[in-house]
């Protein structure tokens, strides 16, 4: 096993992936406990939340501890394209009966200087941002307190700038990942990239260690990524299907078979691309809507709709992989087993 993983105590190379909305403590803590890295998703949490959840963690594990914090640039409104968007939706709201004073506050966090002073009293074994990396005052008062540095990357363009920014090791996230993906560099006319194909061109590349992420799902999927290049593996989808995950009924169903049978990124939740079940509302305005508000503005009016319809599917976002279908649920202990066979020989 490579020493990044041995260094910080996993006897796994596998990460929890960070899933804001999705998981609390309780997932990172089952597969800390089993030799992986467990990971807190920060992007929801107040800063008490955050320091609530890293103790509770280390009150039931002695595993290694990845917290993970957005690093998006919060933008202007602009009244034009919010009145566009407004037009998009205009349906919806009438049927409704809303009216568009919904919420402009979004309860989602970028990283700042006061979240940094939680995360060196943490001191947490990982520390991991997605959407690029923060300032370089941040990470160098991160790394003095002898976490590891790592983040996302969509591209190759994006892994290099990661690496010249002074990451310990780069995500290489392929199209398939569920969720949010990582874009933080210009991607116009750049088609989505695989995770085979880019970890593959970032382990050539780079001088760091890499990653992958993006459908890895089983045993054969990380004996796929290993043999790219890859180090070790980031594993979200499979881990929803854990009674530890805290998704609703309504998104267990969907990961279980009944209904929606198809993701696509998609960017009409959030204003950034994600992949997730395609629902009525990414059939009728997506996936990639040219109209929808610029992250994260463009979640308060799809939030406005959701509360009013009381958490319909409809407008709900339901995040998956492309290969959601794999695996039945059972606990995030068992799964670790299960996938723990894929880095036999790697």
């Amino acid at each position: 096993m490579h020493s990044f993983f041995e260094d910080i105590g996993a006897t796994i190379p596998l990460i929890q992936a960070p899933m804001a909305g999705a998981q609390d403590e309780k997932l990172a803590i089952a597969i800390a406990q089993k030799g992986g890295i467990g990971s807190i998703a920060c992007a929801r949490l107040e800063l008490n939340e955050i320091s609530t959840s890293a103790r509770q963690f280390r009150d039931q594990s002695s595993g290694p501890l990845n917290l993970n914090f957005f690093c998006h640039a919060v933008a202007p409104r602009d009244a034009q394209r919010e009145a566009v968007w407004q037009k998009e939706l205009s349906r919806h709201y009438t049927e409704n009966a809303l009216g568009f004073d919904y919420p402009t506050d979004v309860a989602l966090y970028a990283i700042d200087a006061e979240t940094v002073d939680i995360i060196c009293a943490i001191k947490p074994e990982v520390v991991s941002f997605h959407f690029g990396m923060p300032p370089k005052d941040f990470v160098d008062r991160i790394r003095a307190t002898g976490s590891k540095i790592i983040a996302s990357a969509t591209t190759l363009k994006e892994a290099l700038y990661l690496e010249e920014q002074g990451c310990d090791a780069v995500i290489a996230q392929g199209c398939e990942a569920g969720g949010h993906q990582g874009v933080f560099l210009p991607t116009e006319n750049i088609t989505p990239l695989p995770m085979i194909e880019l970890v593959t061109r970032c382990v050539v590349a780079l001088n760091i260690p890499i990653i992958a992420a993006g459908g890895i799902a089983d045993d054969k999927t990380i004996r796929a990524a290993m043999q790219a290049g890859a180090i070790g593996v980031q594993i979200g989808t499979r881990f929803l299907k854990t009674p530890e995950s805290t998704i609703p009924s309504r998104h267990r169903a969907l990961l279980d078979g009944q209904g929606v049978q198809e993701t696509a990124i998609t960017n009409v939740f959030t204003g950034r691309p994600a992949r997730g079940f395609v629902t009525k509302l990414v059939q009728e305005l997506g996936p990639m809507n040219p109209n929808v508000q610029t992250f994260p503005l463009a979640i308060s009016a799809i939030t406005h709709l959701k509360t009013a319809t009381k958490g319909s599917d409809d407008f709900d976002a339901m995040w998956a992989g492309q290969n959601w279908e794999i695996g039945q649920e059972k606990p995030a202990a068992d799964v670790v087993d299960e996938l723990a066979t894929g880095f036999d020989n790697s």
